[in-house]
């Protein structure tokens, strides 16, 4: 990550629109299963961030969800394909778009592990089921492959176009030396790659929204805990329950 560019962008953001507190963002404690950076904020409280609730398809979905575009949504189907990362940082993801998208919270899960991959079971409290496939093993140099899919009575909504099995780039250049591809999915943050703009827009919504800290570090303690007990349930052989509120 280029922290020092990206805090300058982050300074750009909060100049240019209003903010009411003051923070940078820093590299996230090692090992930690979130996002690779966290919010420093002026004080002195650091935020975990939840850049994917930023991120525009996700946005959309919800919105979709939200307006009862679609009706009586009874299934989500997701998937996150990696090279080299961990299952817990692939499935801490999802399990926090499952009660994003799903808007209830995670009722029971169970994990089948094998090695870098894994399939997991999740039932959120308003009766809605969410099956999660992960996976850490795809070739080193490999682009992320991930694809969400809300199923309702009327209606099916996609973060991907139909049919398409990778994600699309915007702009695709075959040149001598090899293919490259280009993919600008922020107007005002030009140069920088997916990941790092979403961390960028994360950081501001916690600075232009303060309340948004301690709902984000909260949300990340129950993720941390949850990801690991569902992923424990591939040795016990036993699903794990949660109480509502809890």
């Amino acid at each position: 990550m280029r922290l020092k560019k990206m805090n300058n962008a982050l300074q750009m953001l909060c100049g240019k629109y209003p903010a009411k507190a003051e923070g940078v963002l820093v590299k996230n404690t090692a090992g930690a299963m979130g996002a690779p950076a966290a919010l420093a904020m002026a004080d002195g409280k650091t935020v975990k961030l939840l850049p994917w609730r930023r991120e525009r398809r996700f946005v959309e979905l919800k919105n979709l969800v939200d307006n009862r575009t679609l009706d009586g949504v009874s299934t989500l189907r997701f998937a996150s394909m990696a090279s080299g990362r961990t299952l817990s940082a692939l499935l801490y993801r999802e399990l926090d778009l499952c009660e994003f998208l799903g808007e209830s919270g995670i009722m029971s899960g169970f994990a089948v592990c094998n090695g870098k991959t894994a399939n997991v079971i999740v039932k959120l409290h308003d009766g809605k089921s969410c099956s999660v496939e992960c996976s850490g093993a795809l070739p080193a140099g490999t682009e992320p492959i991930d694809r969400h899919e809300i199923i309702a009575r009327r209606g099916v909504a996609c973060d991907r176009a139909v049919d398409t099995q990778v994600p699309q780039a915007s702009i695709y250049v075959f040149a001598q030396d090899g293919e490259s591809r280009f993919t600008d999915g922020d107007s005002e943050l030009f140069g920088f790659d997916h990941d790092e703009a979403l961390l960028i827009r994360a950081a501001f919504a916690v600075l232009a929204e303060p309340p948004l800290a301690e709902l984000w570090n909260v949300l990340d303690a129950r993720l941390v805990k949850r990801t690991a007990e569902i992923l424990a349930t591939d040795k016990s052989g036993k699903p794990v329950l949660y109480k509502e509120g809890e």
